[in-house]
């Protein structure tokens, strides 16, 4: 029983170091999901038809996904090219957040440095704008001093929501 608690504790200790050490490490975490190809129309269509311009995108996004299986990093995506003076232009990305209940709604993520930044109430929908590079960055509501996940957004396994500046 003493090795079981043992073990738990050092599981929950590493567990714990990880997310402060992902916290306060300044660190922006990107995710880049792989995209996949749309499902066809048709659930009768033979893939013998297919235009012959498809197979070489198919191709491509099954290099990418075996690429993104062995380790290897994603390739920038094509919003993210330098401008003429060689910087990456940050994006105006507009967050929304619906609660008739509360009195303060703040957001924080990698892309604010984790720093909260507060929202304002119009027409009953919390509303900010945050220029933010092109990435995937985690982030948070804090409603009423509790983090929340943005609804319909995808989550990380932290349970904050994602967002995708392209």
């Amino acid at each position: 029983m003493a090795v079981v608690s043992l073990a738990v504790m050092i599981y929950s200790a590493w567990s714990i170091y990880g997310r402060i050490n992902q916290h306060f490490s300044g660190d922006t975490i990107e995710v880049r999901p792989v995209p996949m190809p749309p499902p066809s129309e048709e659930p009768g269509t033979d893939l013998a038809k297919e235009n012959s311009d498809e197979k070489p995108q198919q191709e491509a996004l099954a290099d990418q996904q075996e690429e993104a299986k062995a380790g290897k990093p994603a390739p920038a995506p094509a919003a993210a090219k330098p401008e003429e003076g060689g910087k990456v232009k940050a994006v105006k990305t507009a967050f929304e957040y619906k609660d008739a209940a509360a009195k303060s709604v703040r957001i924080a993520g990698t892309f604010t440095s984790w720093k909260e930044k507060a929202l304002v109430k119009k027409d009953g929908v919390w509303k900010t704008d945050i220029y933010i590079l092109p990435g995937t960055y985690p982030y948070h509501f804090i409603v009423n001093g509790k983090n929340k996940a943005d609804p319909g957004k995808p989550k990380t396994p932290g349970g904050d929501s994602l967002v995708t500046v392209q």
